[in-house]
């Protein structure tokens, strides 16, 4: 009991008195179990001040613990219980805030909330009474309240007639996957106020239609609530009184006792209730395995017969868990386990059982071009396992890349990957290092000889390639002409053009380009139709006219000794004497000659131009 709430005796409770602002619970010492159906009845009585008596009473399903306790008031003691709560409440209070009707009304609700408007409202409001009657009567009245967990619906009942029902997964919704819960009842007042009471029998808690027990234990029975207290239970052997409403049955075999008794709405009730005996053995279900991912084992129990049992826990003759009564143990160790379980002294079991250790990981490398460059521009990098069910992830510098075994990368950096043995959890890393290289050579060019005539093809010079130690070499021209060496530095080219060289770099495969420009002299193409002779030197010392040697018309001043490739001159006096004779192409001074006229003969032959050869005579006067 908390709060205002006290015992009038014979399993009645007052909640609140007829007084101002009072709050009460009381709670059953033991846990309903969810997951089994329950049918409870008992009496309700809401005082007798009608027109201002206050506030209800609650029937609620709670895990918060017996001291639990809400606001008083309109709350009914069940306001503000929080998630994981269940109420059902008897309100004699029309609270308009709360969506509440003008009549005394019942309604279905959780999470300590009483606002029907809410989504917390999972049934009702209606009236208490099916006619609408006033409640707040000073009588009795006998309130049914049915759970089917397979339908999972909760009933409820007023004066043995259905008023409400509600459909919700308890265990699952409301309790968060818990099966135990407390149940009892809460009542409030505020400004106005009534004297509340719940009565409740003794044996309200049915033991359900089934009953074990190990060979040579006894059981409790008990068949519900009885409006005159009388029982008759059939048959009678092995039970210590066939008319109590909760006889011990200490049968030696599985035994259906019949139970007779009417129940608190006047109903002859008959009821059947096995009780199976049967030796008791206790299993181990599950495999037990310490992985990476459960580092921790919880080793569950399991037995043949519902009974509350005592386990003790033991690694050899050493007891690894102090106290008694679990049926779990949690255990981070390999090796051969034992547990025995006790049921009051009358049977026992024992197993044994082995838990094994799986912490081995799947082994992992990295396959891939590591280095990224003008030949590479992506890599694809591969993790390669010993597991054909691993499972990888790859990161790099706080990015995820995803969970396939190769993924594509453009930018250097560490790639991590880790794989997962799913069997185990057990992980492993590797991680690759990718590098970038996107230099590129450095081309740099002299300026190039002309094409002459004297010259007609060049070698390509004075070009240079930094920035690589290994490369390859090639050249284009549309309008050039390349006659060797076109995988150098250094071609012999015989065109005028514009030469383009790309220098490609073995170690990257990163490629610079440059153009060089190869010109033609303007006097390339000699035409030697216009080539002639002075018809006179002065060699006189004032180095004018002092040079004899053929020039062409149209441009005097190129020097034509140095494009022929045969040269024979031969200078005759007047009575046909030779006085000079050459075949080197050089020019005649006549220094040593007296003044007159003299006769030459000139034969000679060149490929320069479109090529030529021939033979030129002619006269020359000598004048000093």
């Amino acid at each position: 009991m908390n709060g205002s709430a006290i015992s009038l005796g014979d399993d009645c409770y007052q909640l609140t008195g007829e007084l101002t602002t009072q709050n009460g619970t009381v709670w059953y010492g033991d846990q309903l179990n969810l997951n089994q159906p329950f049918d409870l009845m008992f009496q309700m009585n809401f005082g007798d001040i009608d027109a201002n008596g206050a506030d209800g009473i609650c029937f609620v399903l709670q895990t918060v613990g017996t001291n639990a306790i809400g606001e008083s008031g309109g709350g009914m003691g069940y306001l503000n219980f929080g998630t994981g709560s269940l109420g059902i409440e008897f309100d004699t209070w029309q609270n308009g805030e709360n969506g509440d009707p003008f009549q005394d009304h019942v309604a279905i609700e959780r999470d300590g909330d009483i606002n029907h408007n809410s989504a917390s409202n999972i049934a009702g409001p209606v009236n208490i009474d099916p006619f609408g009657n006033n409640v707040e009567d000073g009588l009795n009245h006998t309130v049914q309240i049915t759970w089917d967990p397979a339908t999972q619906t909760i009933n409820v009942y007023y004066d043995c007639v259905f008023r409400l029902a509600g459909q919700v997964d308890l265990i699952g919704d409301v309790f968060n996957g818990q099966s135990l819960v407390y149940w009892g009842f809460t009542a409030a007042t505020g400004g106005s106020y009534n004297n509340q009471t719940v009565c409740l029998q003794e044996n309200i808690l049915s033991v359900g239609d089934q009953v074990d027990i190990c060979t040579g234990a006894s059981a409790l029975l008990s068949a519900g609530s009885s409006a005159d207290g009388t029982y008759s239970w059939t048959p009678v052997d092995f039970l210590d009184d066939p008319n109590s409403a909760t006889p011990t049955a200490t049968p030696p075999v599985t035994t259906t006792y019949s139970v007779n008794f009417t129940d608190l709405c006047g109903n002859q009730v008959d009821a059947d209730i096995t009780v199976v005996v049967e030796d008791l053995v206790i299993t181990i279900p599950s495999i037990l395995e310490i992985t990476c991912q459960n580092p921790n084992v919880v080793v569950q129990a399991e037995s043949n017969l519902n009974l509350l049992l005592n386990y003790n826990w033991a690694e050899g003759p050493t007891s690894i868990l102090e106290g008694i009564n679990e049926d779990n143990i949690t255990l981070n160790s390999p090796g051969t386990y034992f547990v025995t379980a006790d049921f009051e002294g009358f049977c026992s079991s024992s197993i044994s059982f082995e838990i094994i250790e799986n912490l081995t990981p799947y082994t992992v490398d990295i396959s891939g071009i590591q280095q990224l460059d003008c030949n590479n521009i992506v890599s694809q990098i591969t993790a390669i396992s010993n597991g054909d069910d691993a499972q990888f992830f790859w990161t790099s510098g706080g990015n995820i890349f995803g969970g396939n075994p190769s993924i594509q990368v453009s930018n250097p950096g560490t790639y991590n990957v880790s794989v997962t043995n799913p069997s185990n959890g057990c992980s492993s890393s590797e991680s690759i290092v990718i590098t970038s290289d996107f230099a590129q050579p450095n081309i740099s060019a002299a300026l190039q000889d002309s094409l002459t005539c004297i010259r007609p093809s060049i070698i390509l010079e004075g070009i240079t390639v930094t920035n690589a130690n290994d490369y390859s070499i090639s050249w284009n021209s549309e309008l050039g002409n390349i006659i060797s060496g076109a995988n150098s530095l250094a071609p012999l080219v015989n065109s005028a053009g514009e030469y383009e060289i790309t220098v490609t770099s073995n170690e990257n495969g990163c490629s610079s380009s440059e153009v060089i420009d190869v010109y033609q002299d303007e006097d390339f193409n000699i035409d030697l139709s216009f080539m002639l002779f002075p018809n006179i030197i002065t060699p006189n010392g004032d180095q004018k006219n002092s040079n004899w040697q053929p020039f062409l018309l149209t441009n005097p001043g190129f020097d034509l000794l140095e494009i022929f490739d045969t040269y024979e001159l031969q200078v005759f006096n007047r009575w046909g004497a030779a006085i000079f004779e050459t075949t080197n192409p050089k020019a005649w001074k006549a220094n040593d000659v007296e003044d007159g006229v003299y006769y030459y003969i000139l034969k000679y032959s060149t490929n320069c131009g479109n090529g030529a050869s021939g033979e030129q005579t002619g006269n020359i006067e000598v004048i000093r």
